[in-house]
């Protein structure tokens, strides 16, 4: 049992390290190059975590305790993380350049909504682990996949900022932290009321769409005309149905 606990705890830190690093990594190849290009590169990652919302996390919490707890968790998540969007607004963050002020509040903002939804993800790899294992593994294997565009949109904005690589590494380990606690708690208790993992999903969907449309497609809507935007939003939404299907089959 306390072995077991242990595998599932490191595993869900390794999952959710990997999938955020992988991303974090793309972003780092970018590099400040696609400054130039910042309104594309985001119109897609935002299409992509739309997509993921949509056709992964949605699907899945309705699934798993039906879709009154979903909303009402994405209700709960919307009314969070506009609390803490409101707190950043009275933080005063000193760079000498107010757009990166902005990408840093944008990924620091990411980084709150991807930590949030890694615990009940990270919960539900674990409980599958200590009862159904195959469940487990794949649940491990689809937070790898979505992780990636979320380490990609919340490393890019803080790399673009000129944030110093060692501190977006520990953003980035803070991040997967929670996919960890989430699989402990998951392994040590066994099982959790749908109803109840259905809200703590929908707490996930809300934080992150809200971050998604407030934070990373405002970006890209003051860069990009609308002839633009849209089309890169559709292929970052192709993209993640893509990662989808893929995970699927």
């Amino acid at each position: 049992m306390f072995s077991g606990t242990v595998i599932s705890t490191l595993l869900g830190l390794g999952v959710g390290g990997v999938g955020i690093g992988l991303g974090g990594l793309a972003a780092c190849c970018l590099g400040t190059k696609c400054r130039n290009y910042l309104g594309f590169i985001l119109a897609t990652a935002a299409g992509m975590i739309f997509s993921l919302l949509a056709f992964e996390l949605l699907p899945e919490s309705v699934e798993a305790g039906g879709i009154t707890p979903t909303l009402l968790g994405i209700i709960i998540g919307l009314v969070i993380i506009m609390y803490i969007e409101r707190l950043f607004h009275r933080v005063v963050i000193i760079t000498g350049n107010p757009q990166h002020s902005l990408l840093i509040r944008s990924g620091i903002l990411l980084a709150v909504g991807i930590a949030i939804h890694n615990l009940p993800i990270g919960f539900a790899m674990g409980a599958g682990l200590a009862n159904q294992p195959k469940v487990g593994l794949d649940l491990a294997t689809t937070m790898i996949f979505h992780n990636f565009p979320e380490g990609l949109a919340l490393a890019l904005p803080l790399i673009l900022a000129d944030l110093n690589r060692i501190f977006i590494f520990v953003i980035s380990s803070i991040v997967a932290l929670p996919a960890g606690l989430g699989s402990f708690l998951g392994s040590a208790l066994g099982e959790i009321n749908p109803s109840v993992l259905a809200v703590f999903f929908g707490i996930a969907i809300g934080t992150i769409l809200f971050v998604t449309w407030h934070e990373i497609l405002s970006h890209a809507r003051k860069q990009l005309i609308w002839t633009l935007l849209v089309p890169f939003l559709a292929l970052g939404i192709l993209l993640g149905k893509l990662f989808t299907l893929f995970l699927i089959h």
